[in-house]
């Protein structure tokens, strides 16, 4: 009886290192999904501080129109009457 209930607990184990080293969700697939996930939350985490800056240049060029001055000249190369635009081209 001892030794019917040890093959079995054999088998029971041979089965289980199976399914967890080569079926499918196994270790090396569990390994890959949490690296994947550590480099998804980075990228998050980049978008969403670049979101935050956009956002609090949305809220200064809303309230300020002096910023919203600045960033018409600056970007958009626009000029105020009686004014003259001169471009500096870089080499």
């Amino acid at each position: 009886m001892k030794k019917i209930l040890f093959v079995l607990g054999v088998l029971v184990f041979l089965n289980l290192q199976y399914s967890l080293f080569l079926e499918n969700n196994n270790i090396s697939d569990f390994i890959y999904l949490k690296n994947q996930n550590t480099e998804l939350l980075s990228k998050i985490s980049k978008i969403i501080h670049n979101n935050n800056i956009l956002k609090n240049d949305i809220q200064e060029l809303s309230l300020s129109t002096h910023a919203l001055e600045n960033f018409a000249r600056y970007n958009l190369g626009l000029v105020k009457k009686d004014e003259i635009f001169i471009q500096v081209i870089k080499k």
